[in-house]
């Protein structure tokens, strides 16, 4: 009886192995088809949304920034939330590089530079709590402040006088 145990023992422990075993090599299929699918997405069908995310990453990364854009445009219309969320953030990244590279009196780097704020500001509206985003967004601001209307005593006072007049007119009385 002793020996019949310890061979159903062993047998219990080979079927564990081959069962991870098993989960090993899907691990590795799927890996290698990643891989293949961002080395060459044109190959297959259409690229994943994660396969396109990493893409324009490594495309960012390498300075080939019209490839980069849009490899971040499949994450942006196929993938979830968190993925175009992600794919907003390098997109501003992006952008925010590019207008570093220029010179600072460059004024080509202004339109890169509120690109580069607007996506910020997108992924911030959707996680507050990102907080690379917010530093990113940051440094764009101290690259290109916001302009910022300053409202002079005079002016306040002629704006106070429109509303109160504005709101004494009765409806029948508008032109």
């Amino acid at each position: 009886m002793r020996t019949r145990s310890i061979h159903w023992l062993f047998a219990a422990l080979a079927i564990a192995c081959l069962a991870v075993l098993g989960q090993a090599l899907l691990a590795h299929r799927a890996a290698t088809a990643y891989n293949q699918a961002l080395a060459a997405p044109q190959a297959s069908a259409g690229p994943t949304p994660v396969a396109a995310l990493s893409r324009g990453v490594l495309l960012a990364a390498a300075s080939d920034a019209s490839a980069a854009q849009q490899a971040f445009q499949v994450p942006l219309q196929q993938g979830d939330p968190t993925l175009r969320r992600m794919a907003r953030y390098n997109l501003g990244n992006l952008h925010l590089r590019q207008a570093l590279a220029m010179r600072r009196d460059d004024m080509a780097a202004v339109p890169l530079v509120e690109l580069a704020k607007q996506y910020y500001r997108q992924v911030l509206a959707e996680e507050p709590a990102h907080q690379e985003a917010r530093y990113n967004l940051e440094r764009a601001l101290w690259l290109q402040p916001e302009s910022v209307t300053w409202i002079g005593v005079k002016d306040k006072d002629k704006a106070r006088e429109r509303r109160l007049t504005a709101s004494k007119i009765e409806p029948g009385e508008l032109p």
